[in-house]
This record gives C-alpha cells, sequence and structure tokens, in this order.
C-alpha cells in the first residue's frame, strides 16, 4: 500500500488546516466533556472545568513543543533557534504531551486545592483518549515511521526504502484498547486511590515498548530508540507506583463542594481558541527537518 495521505484538511485565507493539528482538537474537546460530565463526581464548578481545560491545553501544547525541541531536534534547533517559534512548522512529542499536561494538572491542583491525585486518575482516561486520536494524527501525516516489513499491510513512503510498518496504527490501536479498562478501573477504584493513574501509566508505557520495536527512531540515545529510554522508566514508575496504591488499601474521600461559579465568557472565547490553534500545527516532526533526514537516507550509499 502507497502512504500518499494528503496531511492537509483545507486550506483557507489564513493558511492550512491539518489532520495532525485536528486530533490535539479533538482530543481537548474529549477532556473537556469528560470534565464536564464529571464535574459534580469531583466537585468542581463550571468555572473549574473551564479553567482546568484551558491550562491543560496550554500545558500539552507547550510540554510537546519544548520536549520535542530539547529532546528530539536539539541539533535542529540549535542551528536555527527562531525556528522554535514556528508552530507552523510542525514539532510536538507524546512524552513531552504527557508531561505537560501533568504539569498543568498538578498546577490547578495547588492552585484550587483539589487531590492532585484524585485529578490525575480522571484526566487519564480523556489523556487516553487524547493520545490515541493523535496517532491517526500521526499516521496520516507520515511523520512516525516504522521500520521494514514484508507484512501485507506495510506501507510504502514515497521519499523511504521498501515497505513500513504502520506503527502509528498499531500505537493508536493500543491507546483505544487502554480505554475501557481504564473507564472500568474508575468504576472499580474511585478517583484519589491513585490505581488508575498508575494503571495506565504502566499500560500505556509498557505497551508502547512493545509498539515501538517495530518503529524505526530518528533519534537515538544510549543505544536505543530515545523514546524507548523514556518507554522504560515510565512502564517501571508506572508498576511499582501501581503496587504501591494496591497495597495501600485507602478509600477515596468524597470531593468538597464548592459554591456554584458560571464560566466566564472570557474563558470560553479562550478555550474555543486553544481548540482551533493547533489545526495550524502539519507535523509531529518539524516538516523542515524530516525533510532533511529523509534525503539523507535516501543519500546513504547501498550497502
Amino acid at each position: 500500500m502507497i502512504h500518499d495521505f494528503n496531511p492537509a484538511i483545507a486550506t483557507t485565507p489564513l493558511g492550512s488546516l491539518y489532520w495532525y493539528g485536528a486530533v490535539y482538537s479533538i482530543g481537548f474537546v474529549g477532556v473537556f466533556v469528560w470534565f464536564w460530565t464529571r464535574r459534580h463526581q469531583r466537585g468542581m464548578t463550571d468555572w473549574d472545568v473551564f479553567a482546568f481545560s484551558i491550562l491543560f491545553a496550554v500545558g500539552v501544547m507547550i510540554g510537546g513543543r519544548v520536549f520535542d525541541i530539547f529532546v528530539y531536534e536539539l541539533d535542529y534547533y540549535r542551528a536555527r533557534p527562531l525556528a522554535a517559534l514556528n508552530w507552523w512548522e510542525g514539532g510536538m512529542a507524546s512524552h513531552g504531551v504527557l508531561l505537560g499536561a501533568l504539569l498543568a494538572t498538578a498546577g490547578f491542583a495547588k492552585v484550587r486545592g483539589y487531590s492532585l491525585i484524585a485529578l490525575l486518575d480522571e484526566v487519564v482516561v480523556p489523556g487516553a483518549f487524547l493520545l490515541a486520536v493523535g496517532r491517526l494524527g500521526n499516521f496520516i501525516e507520515g511523520g512516525v515511521v516504522g521500520s521494514q516489513t514484508t507484512m501485507v499491510w506495510g506501507f510504502v513512503y514515497p521519499d523511504l526504502e521498501g515497505a513500513r510498518h504502520p506503527v502509528a496504527l498499531y500505537e493508536s490501536a493500543k491507546n483505544f484498547a487502554i480505554l475501557p479498562i481504564l473507564i472500568w478501573a474508575i468504576g472499580r477504584w474511585p478517583p484519589g486511590r491513585g490505581v488508575v493513574m498508575s494503571l495506565f501509566v504502566f499500560l500505556y508505557a509498557g505497551l508502547r515498548f512493545l509498539v515501538d520495536l517495530f518503529r524505526d527512531y530518528e533519534a537515538a540515545w544510549l543505544g536505543i530508540g530515545t523514546g524507548q529510554f523514556f518507554n522504560l522508566v515510565m512502564a517501571a514508575a508506572g508498576f511499582v507506583l501501581l503496587l504501591w496504591f494496591l497495597g495501600r488499601r485507602i478509600e477515596a474521600t468524597a470531593p468538597e463542594r464548592r459554591p456554584a461559579k458560571a464560566a466566564s465568557w472570557f474563558q470560553m472565547a479562550v478555550l474555543v481558541f486553544l481548540i482551533l490553534y493547533p489545526l495550524g500545527i502539519p507535523t509531529s516532526w518539524t516538516r523542515a527537518n524530516i525533510v532533511e533526514k529523509r534525503q539523507e537516507v535516501l543519500e546513504q550509499p547501498n550497502m
């Protein structure tokens, strides 16, 4: 099969809209809808749901971008530092997305006085959805490439040799498969126990390590693909946390009920902007950088 998908949804006078960026928009909507429907269970006001959704989206966008620059594409941006501001060129990393989401959730919990563990137990459910649809965007834009394969479902890229594993689809299917497990777990262990959050970290990273065995990483660290290093660390941390939280046997307490506080029009406008903003992001790797790297592969002499 030939990978010849158009990464652009449409072209407007203000620029192109991309499938890759659209998955972030869908994911942010998913986070908002999840917390909006569960705000009474969490004792959250309408104002808090909007505030959290805004902070979460900001954390994801900044975390994904900064992580990509400093971990995956540092050489590229060291030579052209001002290009870091060119969000329309792409460049996002999933591990940075997770880190940004964690920091945003921790900041919100601290400022508003919510239980961080309870919020993390909640947010991993829509977070898994965001990551699942995110990999669909990766597949369409072609930034996450698998190793060569002879399987009939391999995809041929016009600028790479041989058919490749559709590893982004493997990862998306894995993340979608985690979703029902997390939804079951959140009913079995109410938010505040830490079980759902640690279960997500263990399943996401552990299964991703297996999936990424079929991935052709563009960067390596300590002899393995850069992302694989973080997968191993996350999986180990998730497993340890899961055992620890299961062993605590502490029942989650009911969240504090707060006085009603309506969302402001300003919050609504900001959230709409943040949902639409990612539509201009074309790819997971910076577009110009990935072209350069694939050109280098094509120019290598055959062994």
